[in-house]
């Protein structure tokens, strides 16, 4: 198995940071020029393209994501080819404390047959850095876009009350699962946290 070292898991935050700054960057202006959108704004009901009613902020985020995404590919492809993988599925089972990775493949033929309790509670993070086979996770990474106000340092998701990690966060959640040092909020102008 290889090791990631403090070098390369560096490159990995600072190459991340960037995507996340590049998404901000590049989604705000696109849709409000040189300015942050203001609260009022983030919290308007809007439809998106399925005609689904969310909130500016979460449209904003969902875009904001999908530029990283795509930056982390180019970005992680040279510095960690074959040893990285975006939005991986895993199944975390807390009473014996095994993790389980579902391929994209198993994750698509879950939700074609329309079984999607199958998927509940599992782990999804943004980022994950491994050894060449996801299922030997050695450090994960999320990006949090804050909508109005990116001064303060974002925070893990809680999880619901109905919420197989009801009481938990996702940081907690992934510690306790991958056991792993490195776990980190990416946001853009303030980059990698805890």
């Amino acid at each position: 198995m290889k090791l990631l070292d403090a070098a390369l898991k560096q490159k990995v935050r600072k190459a991340l940071e960037e995507c996340a700054d590049n998404a901000r960057k590049e989604v705000i202006v696109a849709n409000f020029g040189p300015r942050s959108p203001t609260p009022q704004e983030c919290n308007e009901q809007i439809r998106d393209a399925q005609g689904r009613t969310l909130t500016r902020a979460i449209k904003l985020g969902n875009d904001m994501h999908r530029f990283a995404f795509q930056c982390a590919r180019e970005k992680l492809n040279q510095l960690s080819p074959g040893g990285f993988s975006l939005e991986p599925t895993y199944l975390y089972d807390v009473d014996s404390g095994k993790v389980k990775w579902l391929s994209p493949a198993e994750v698509a033929r879950i939700r074609q047959r329309g079984n999607l309790g199958e998927l509940k509670g599992s782990l999804v993070p943004d980022v994950v850095l491994h050894s060449g086979d996801p299922a030997w996770v050695q450090a994960v990474y999320d990006f949090k876009f804050p909508c109005a106000d990116i001064t303060y340092r974002a925070a893990w998701r809680n999880y619901p009350s109905e919420h197989p990690y009801s009481g938990s966060n996702q940081g907690a959640m992934y510690r306790k699962a991958f056991n792993v040092d490195e776990v980190m909020l990416i946001q853009p102008w303030l980059g990698a946290g805890l």
